[in-house]
């Protein structure tokens, strides 16, 4: 009997060990992908599997003739403006203040972390308890102390900056990140700084800032990919329901692809819808890591 290589047992002790992932991965990931990008192309409204018709590209044309996906549209891009740079600034602000020497510092790390690991349904409706229009909303509390009457936080004018102010309370997750890559930045090069006279401006601009824009190239790519595909807040803001429509201001584009899904049955819409964002997604990362090189510093010299 031929004995079996050294490297060829390897292999399949190899694929042996990814197999219970690898089935996973070709059963829930990438044949709904495909299978998804299939009915994209037919006449699928959820019931109608034994007599699918190809109908081209209309769907897609459809999403482009849509007034209510490309308002959507314009206004999750306008939600990703305000809130990724916001949240950046603000997770990296905190993230330099944690990072120094202070008593109880551990707390307060856990204190900004947990928002961030707490499930969106709790979040949301902690927010919406928060933001009550009236007396009983604990913002329109703390506002009426400075005289100030209620403010409606969930209505039309106010809805946007709700969501983002409820986006940013969760900057944990990226805090924790950048106090790992604040970790990385040698101290060395604080006490040259030190001794050549550099104050603590100059240091975080000439040392830490451009030793952690791979940290911030990151965070930023991984805030516009989330960003873009923000849904459950939105709806959960707009009503106890899953299928409630958000009003106007807060009507982002995932959020339409569900409506279109789930309470319109057009499946096959939807799913239009959501390869044109992950082709915008696409696009969108490849901008973001074409620039990343007039920016982003890294140590070796490498891109």
């Amino acid at each position: 009997m031929k004995q079996i290589k050294p490297t060829t047992r390897r292999s399949i002790a190899f694929y042996l060990m990814i197999a219970p992932w690898l089935l996973v991965f070709l059963s829930f990931s990438l044949f709904p992908l495909v299978y998804g990008f299939y009915l994209s192309f037919t006449n699928y409204f959820g019931f109608n599997l034994e007599d699918l018709s190809l109908v081209g590209l209309k769907n897609y044309q459809n999403v482009f003739s849509d007034k209510d996906a490309m308002g959507a549209l314009g206004r999750t891009f306008l939600f990703a403006v305000i809130n990724v740079p916001l949240g950046t600034v603000i997770a990296l602000s905190l993230a330099l203040l944690l990072n120094h020497n202070i008593r109880g510092r551990g707390v307060f790390r856990t204190i900004f972390y947990i928002p961030s690991i707490m499930p969106a349904i709790v979040t949301t409706m902690m927010w919406k308890n928060i933001l009550f229009t009236g007396n009983g909303g604990i913002l329109d509390r703390i506002i009426g102390v400075f005289g100030l009457g209620p403010v409606n936080w969930l209505g039309y004018d106010y809805a946007l900056f709700s969501l983002i102010l409820m986006s940013s309370w969760g900057a944990g997750g990226g805090i924790l990140i950048y106090l790992a890559g604040l970790k990385g930045v040698p101290d060395e090069l604080y006490e040259s700084a030190a001794i050549d006279g550099a104050s603590y401006m100059q240091r975080l601009f000439r040392i830490t800032l451009p030793l952690l824009t791979p940290v911030i190239f990151f965070n930023v790519l991984m805030g516009i990919i989330g960003t873009l595909q923000q849904y459950l807040q939105p709806i959960l803001l707009a009503g106890d329901q899953l299928l409630a429509r958000p009003i106007k201001p807060i009507y982002l584009y995932v959020v339409h692809a569900f409506q279109q899904i789930f309470a319109n049955q057009r499946f096959a819409y939807g799913m239009a819808l959501l390869w044109v964002l992950f082709i915008i997604t696409l696009l969108l990362t490849l901008v973001v890591f074409k620039t990343s090189r007039l920016w982003v510093f890294y140590e070796d010299g490498g891109d």
